[in-house]
């Protein structure tokens, strides 16, 4: 195998005498040496001067007297351009005043030309090569070490046998209020008595690492430690201190917000959990929903849309990147139960989505409780309004045409104001019956839903001057009458947000009956609204059809454009059965 050569050793020599050049060129010719060499001549001070820092090389033969200078003056130049280049000091004579002056000022080595070998040459080139490596790795080694020192959080140290502090430097030094003596002369064995094992491990041979707390600067500070057996000097301890106040602290708030969730999904009626990509439960917590087959044992591993359809659009919209609820509820024998969900895209991990349920059984039994009062009151208004004030107004208006009849042929002139009276009393009666109708929707009780929602339209054609229809797709829904005031509600509530809100001439109410599900559609033509902004026209209205529709164990969505109006969509499953509650 051919070998590559290696690279000659490119020396700087300075000398004024060119016998002298050649003499040190024949030297580094010779067999004997194991290097190869290459010479650059400055025959002169000033020649020295400006071939430093033109070239790269290897190392420097200076002579001490160069008639306009010398070469301690010379190297002192070379060192204060920072070059890296080791530096031989040749005289002509042994003088040990040059030779001191010229290692104080950096010199690597100091050589008599009288008697100088090819051998003692060579050698002290090599050496003040690798000398000059070593000053290098050293010089980036400390600056390292400084730069560390000075600009991160930790303290560095040295510790004596007993336990004394030496010395000690670093920036953490100050972020505890300290200056680089303060702790000086203190004995860790008697100022950390909780630690005083650690080091006494350390000073005898060892090492240890320990966290310790301090106080300083105002506020708590926590540090790594680190003790060192310290083998440079064979006694005592070399110490490294590391601020780690910001880990401890996200580490404790960490430790909280886990206890607190722990007591949380320990204590309360609630289940939280992670779902992967594709909406499998991956991760749940909490025992208490087990009745309900919702706890970690019933959903691990399972699809959640799967085994809870009502929960699909809300977990579809959360893997989409965004954030929704929905709710569960069932029962039986009349034990009904509900658990409102909220599910939101994983941001932490970047997939997936995050779940949390809580019971809300008791609240949605007391919630449904009060509104079937407040229906029943509407009922009893709806029917005051229709026997009482109905009633009268009918009797005004027979009144008033019997009395225009009177004046015909008395008094023409008032017979007018009397029919006027009459039409009034007439409208101020139609007006009544259809506020009565909404109030107390007879014909849901007598006929079912689907009666009583052309009813409504009709109902609201009369009082509002709009153009409202009603549709029935299959047969009307088979429902108690719970669930068909609900739907009626929902209804009302709609046709009257389209009215008011929307400012719409056509409203069109669809109910289709399918096998599985059964859907409610409002529509109008109304002025609308940007449905990414909701929130903003979420009113009580709204949130009582959403909570209308959760008791049927269904869905709302509501679905608008600015000018193309809204659509109110509402779907449940075709076997929930709803039951009053006494």
């Amino acid at each position: 195998m051919i070998q590559s050569e290696r690279k000659p050793v490119r020396l700087l020599v300075v000398e004024d005498h060119e016998e002298d050049f050649r003499f040190l060129s024949l030297l580094l010719e010779k067999k004997t040496c194991k290097d190869q060499y290459r010479l650059d001549w400055a025959p002169s001070f000033e020649d020295g001067i400006r071939l430093l820092g033109t070239e790269s090389y290897d190392a420097g033969l200076f002579d001490y007297n160069l008639g306009g200078g010398n070469g301690v003056e010379l190297l002192r130049e070379a060192v204060s351009r920072g070059l890296e280049m080791p530096v031989i000091m040749l005289t002509g004579a042994e003088d040990p005043t040059i030779d001191e002056e010229a290692l104080e000022h950096g010199a690597a080595d100091y050589l008599c030309k009288i008697g100088l070998t090819s051998v003692q040459l060579e050698r002290a080139i090599r050496y003040a090569r690798r000398h000059m490596r070593l000053l290098s790795e050293l010089r980036r080694a400390n600056h390292l070490l400084n730069s560390l020192l000075d600009r991160l959080p930790v303290v560095a140290g040295r510790v004596d046998t007993d336990g004394t502090i030496l010395e000690t430097r670093g920036h953490g030094l100050e972020l505890v209020g300290l200056g680089e003596q303060d702790l000086v002369g203190i004995n860790v064995f008697e100022a950390w008595p909780d630690a005083a094992a650690e080091i006494r491990t350390a000073v005898h041979g060892g090492e240890s690492e320990f966290t310790r707390e301090v106080t300083g600067a105002g506020r708590r500070h926590y540090f790594d430690n680190y003790f060192r057996f310290d083998e440079a000097r064979g006694r005592g301890a070399v110490a490294l201190s590391v601020n780690v106040t910001a880990r401890v602290e996200a580490e404790n708030e960490r430790r909280r917000e886990a206890q607190l969730l722990q007591s949380v999904l320990r204590n309360l009626p609630v289940i939280a959990g992670r779902l992967d990509e594709i909406g499998t439960v991956t991760e749940a917590r909490g025992e208490s929903l087990a009745r309900f087959h919702l706890a970690p044992v019933h959903i691990m591993g399972q699809s959640f849309s799967e085994m809870f359809p009502q929960s699909r659009e809300a977990i579809t919209r959360a893997l989409a990147g965004g954030s929704s609820s929905f709710t569960l509820s069932g029962g039986s024998d009349g034990d009904e139960w509900s658990i409102d969900f909220v599910v939101s895209f994983d941001s932490a991990q970047g997939r997936g989505a995050t779940f949390f349920g809580r019971d809300l059984s008791e609240r949605r039994k007391l919630e449904r409780q009060i509104l079937k009062v407040s229906d029943a009151e509407q009922q009893r208004i709806g029917a005051d309004l229709h026997d009482g004030l109905g009633q009268q107004l009918t009797g005004l208006a027979c009144m008033a045409a019997a009395m225009r009849d009177r004046l015909r042929n008395k008094l023409p002139e008032e017979a007018g104001s009397a029919d006027l009276i009459a039409q009034i009393a007439n409208e101020a009666t139609e007006q009544t019956r259809a506020l009565a109708h909404g109030l107390s929707p007879v014909q849901l009780e007598a006929h079912g839903l689907a009666s009583a929602l052309e009813d409504l339209t009709f109902q609201a054609q009369r009082l509002h001057r709009i153009e409202c229809r009603f549709t029935l797709r299959g047969e009307s829904p088979d429902l108690d009458h719970l669930a068909a005031i609900h739907l009626y509600r929902i209804t009302q509530e709609a046709i009257h947000n389209a009215v008011r809100h929307g400012c719409a001439q056509r409203v069109r109410v669809g109910l289709i009956n399918r096998p599985s599900r059964c859907r409610l559609l409002v529509l109008d033509d109304g002025q609308g609204f940007d449905a990414s902004d909701l929130g903003a026209h979420t009113g009580r209205g709204l949130r009582l059809m959403n909570y209308r529709a959760n008791m049927l164990g269904g869905t709302l969505r509501v679905q608008s454009c600015l000018g193309l109006g809204v659509r109110v969509i509402c779907e449940w499953p075709q076997s929930r059965i709803l039951h009053d509650e006494n």
